[in-house]
């Protein structure tokens, strides 16, 4: 807190307000003391929040959103803040204020393409999935012997129809530093061509196959 801070809590203490005798004790100036205790002028933090389209605690709340979908693997985009910093305010804010606003809080957001990926594959992307799995795959391994020739491993690329593949987000900065946010969810439930390439562990190959739907519905 500082100095005219204390001042006026300090006033607001008193049964009977003393501007001056508050004004020296805290070493500030009578006149500005006085305005500011009479509602006159305002901090400086008030002066700025008054000319922002969100002010402090505003932004803080709305950063705070953006880091919870971060975490949830649904970083919001530029328009989708934009949509949510309306509704904070109840106005719309102009066409180039997310990147303002991005620009003042480039310490706690980033912006940048995410590569999306399906929900139940997120919610698989586990560091402890892939040491069980990794580990019951060697034992089988040994257990019936499997050779390198008899060795395959399969490697499968989706495409959504009618969806890109990647997506400018706006996500949390440390979520990204920490390689915690690589990919942002979309549902499963959209028509996908495949496309699947096998390699086996003595370093043939199969030819490459595309798995799409048929007019007919068949496979």
């Amino acid at each position: 807190m500082d100095s005219m801070e204390a001042a006026l809590a300090d006033l607001s203490l008193q049964d009977k307000p003393n501007i001056s005798a508050t004004a020296d004790k805290h070493k500030v100036k009578r006149s500005t003391l006085s305005r500011r205790w009479n509602n006159v002028t305002r901090s400086r933090e008030d002066g700025y929040n008054s000319m922002r389209f969100l002010s402090t605690i505003q932004s803080k709340a709305l950063i705070k959103y953006i880091n919870d979908l971060t975490e949830r693997g649904l970083p919001p985009t530029a328009q989708m803040v934009r949509n949510l910093a309306a509704g904070i305010a109840g106005r719309q804010p102009g066409n180039h204020w997310t990147a303002r606003w991005l620009a003042a809080h480039k310490n706690e957001l980033k912006l940048g393409y995410l590569p999306p990926i399906n929900i139940a594959r997120k919610k698989a992307d586990s560091a402890l999935y892939y040491s069980l799995y990794f580990e019951l795959l060697g034992r089988k391994i040994a257990e019936y012997n499997i050779q390198p020739e008899n060795t395959y491993n399969m490697d499968e690329e989706g495409f959504l129809i009618g969806f890109l593949t990647k997506l400018r987000r706006i996500f949390s900065k440390k979520a990204f530093d920490d390689g915690r946010i690589k990919n942002t969810s979309q549902d499963g439930n959209r028509e996908w061509i495949t496309i699947i390439a096998a390699i086996c562990a003595d370093g043939t190959s199969l030819s490459p196959g595309l798995i799409y739907q048929a007019v007919s519905s068949n496979i």
